[in-house]
């Protein structure tokens, strides 16, 4: 079966609407969306860059729950980017000369930043904050499952943040540091 326009569109669509939902559900606090609508069951996490350690493998369940939520919790307030998505390996739509086949997993690009203000602010000198930004990597994989539910298929698998500049105070960040261990 050849990959249709339509379908090219709508799975672009669908990866960026995945990819974006991230950040936006981590500044709402949205811990069940994160769940439903964009990670897969398990997931390669790699923060090293941002805050050290090891890539590591996770039930999505255990990451939301027990990493996520407990260090976002941890800021009185958090602004999270994601943009500039790219999707090198999604492939453009066939010509009559081509034949491509709708892919399983897509891996996605962008640029992200964040901004983080500490709950710990009773010190002189004022807010604790702290930003950064850098880019991400990603690999979505589709679901037939999911599809077949008219839902959204694609979910993410792999989730990497690399980090290519911060400013402010990078003491913010060390709640994060301890629950991502």
């Amino acid at each position: 079966m050849t990959y249709t326009i339509p379908q090219y569109l709508l799975d672009k669509s669908n990866i960026e609407e995945v990819i974006v939902k991230v950040p936006l559900y981590y500044d709402l606090k949205s811990y069940s969306s994160l769940l439903s609508d964009c990670y897969a069951p398990v997931l390669l996490v790699d923060y090293t860059s941002l805050l050290g350690g090891q890539p590591f493998t996770i039930s999505s369940t255990d990451w939301v729950t027990n990493r996520v939520a407990p260090i976002i919790q941890g800021y009185l307030s958090s602004q999270h980017v994601t943009t500039g998505i790219v999707l090198p390996d999604l492939p453009q739509p066939s010509s009559p000369n081509q034949n491509h086949s709708r892919p399983t997993t897509v891996k996605v690009y962008a640029q992200v930043s964040g901004n983080l203000v500490s709950k710990d602010n009773n010190r002189e000198g004022g807010t604790k904050l702290v930003q950064n930004g850098g880019y991400l990597e990603a690999e979505v994989k589709r679901f037939d499952d999911l599809e077949q539910e008219g839902k959204n298929p694609w979910r993410i698998t792999m989730y990497k943040v690399v980090k290519g500049w911060e400013s402010g105070d990078g003491g913010v960040m060390e709640h994060a540091r301890e629950k991502i261990k």
